[in-house]
């Protein structure tokens, strides 16, 4: 990529970024109040959570094609527990188009194999934002929070994974293999089962 090119890559993401940053408190406390909501098992106070977090704006598609062949390379990283060339690549991705919601999960993903946790969550909670009812993003958040030591937060980010899922009976199997997953500590763990509980599935 030619460095003109970078530059006025950076500059649009810079742009992008930093007015999705002065919102990014408020964004970051609607996904709290529906981790909270949804350990409560407060339907309603979820979906108003959810339909401020919608209300939020978000930035525009920009070079779609070239994110989606950054992002497959970063996919084919990830096939090969490549995590620092996949997060380049998502990273480069999102240089390419901020709005894409599967680029900002994939790279709070790397971000978490990394650990560099802090980082995964600011991204997670971003695709969040773009997309508020994705479970994946959902359910890699509740690994953070796992591995944070956080159960609440965690339980509810978990049982949101469910909640939102397109597949339930699917992602209610993925929770379960999870439970048995040597990489997933004791805190993460009863943060599983007791999402299973708050969904009716124990």
């Amino acid at each position: 990529m030619k460095a003109s090119k970078i530059m006025v890559l950076v500059a649009a993401l810079s742009s992008t970024m930093s007015s999705y940053a002065g919102q990014y408190d408020a964004v970051f406390g609607y996904v709290q109040q529906m981790l909270v909501r949804s350990v409560k098992n407060d339907e309603v106070g979820l979906t108003a959570a959810r339909l401020q977090l919608e209300g939020v704006s978000k930035p525009g598609h920009q070079n779609v094609k070239e994110a989606r062949a950054l992002n497959q390379q970063g996919l084919d990283a990830l096939k090969r527990n490549d995590y620092q060339a996949a997060a380049t690549a998502f990273q480069q991705a999102q240089l390419a188009d901020s709005a894409d919601v599967e680029v900002a999960g994939n790279l709070g993903y790397a971000n978490l194999k990394l650990g560099q946790r802090k980082r995964a969550e600011h991204q997670l909670v971003y695709a969040i934002s773009l997309a508020p009812s994705r479970s994946s993003s959902w359910y890699n958040l509740g690994q953070i929070y796992g591995a944070q030591g956080e159960v609440e937060k965690a339980t509810g980010a978990f049982a949101n994974a469910y909640r939102f899922s397109q597949n339930r009976p699917k992602t209610e199997e993925f929770i379960r293999q999870a439970l048995i997953l040597p990489e997933n500590d004791e805190t993460t763990r009863a943060a599983l089962k007791r999402a299973l509980e708050l969904c009716g599935l124990q």
